[in-house]
């Protein structure tokens, strides 16, 4: 493979979550994994939510990923740290994105990240993923979205990449890579009624404080309705849940996109 893509939610491994049993799997990393493969690129993910540490730590020293994209998130952040780690004992790069380490870069770079993705990943990964397979994390100044340490031992921060304006132009999420029936049958399991999760728009124009931008920006930008339409015929033949999680971060923006 060119890159493993993994996160860190470890749902039998958190007292908590186990006691909520509500998981859904990571959008974003199965909208960078679609659209990564549509560009040729050998994409494979690691899906932890069902997985023990332990068995990821195994896997990444038996594939030897020559690269580890690890989406990270405040909830997530001890156990990303502990994927990183096994990640460079494999002798793998290790790439971090999501909203915590775009916020946090020194942390990230002195606990062994070799390139932090800030904003969306898919275009920026599509660059990048050949570049580190040919020359390694060496001569990022040129790619968009980056922030990686120089020669000097500085931190660099590349210009931020352009937000994808046709969200209809990508590929829908790659549910088929990990076991989305999982997720279903332990909603239903627990609680009655089965469910999968998608997004219709990305970014939020508001400016509340608690919230993270660092991903979509302060943007909002919509697909159209027939093309949210075409997923959620797909979700519905293929895993025939009982209901559907809207993620958006403001889906009742728009009312006439949502009436239509």
């Amino acid at each position: 493979m060119d890159v493993l893509l993994t996160h860190a939610y470890f749902l039998y491994e958190d007292p908590h979550e186990l006691a909520v049993m509500k998981p859904y799997p990571p959008l974003g990393l199965l909208y960078v994994n679609s659209h990564l493969k549509a560009r040729g690129v050998d994409s494979t993910i690691f899906d932890s939510t069902f997985a023990r540490f332990g068995e990821m730590e195994s896997f990444i020293q038996r594939e030897k990923p020559p690269i580890v994209g690890i989406y990270s998130n405040l909830m997530t952040r001890t156990n990303a740290l502990r994927v990183m780690a096994a990640a460079r004992n494999a002798g793998s790069l290790v790439v971090v994105g999501g909203p915590d380490p775009a916020n946090y870069l020194d942390e990230y770079l002195s606990h062994g990240a070799d390139v932090i993705v800030f904003g969306e990943g898919e275009l920026t990964l599509e660059e990048l993923v050949p570049h580190l397979r040919q020359h390694g994390p060496r001569n990022l100044d040129g790619i968009l979205g980056l922030a990686f340490r120089n020669d000097q031992g500085a931190i660099v921060r590349t210009e931020p990449r352009p937000l994808i304006a046709d969200l209809d132009a990508q590929p829908f999420p790659d549910r088929a890579a990990i076991d989305q029936h999982a997720y279903v049958d332990v909603w239903r399991k627990h609680h009655g009624k089965g469910s999968v999760s998608l997004i219709t728009a990305r970014g939020c124009p508001f400016t509340c404080t608690w919230c993270s931008h660092s991903v979509f920006g302060y943007s909002h930008r919509r697909r159209t309705p027939g093309n949210v339409v075409d997923e959620v015929e797909q979700i519905v033949g293929t895993y025939a849940p009982d209901l559907l999680w809207y993620a958006d971060d403001v889906f009742t923006i728009n009312h006439k996109w949502l009436y239509e």
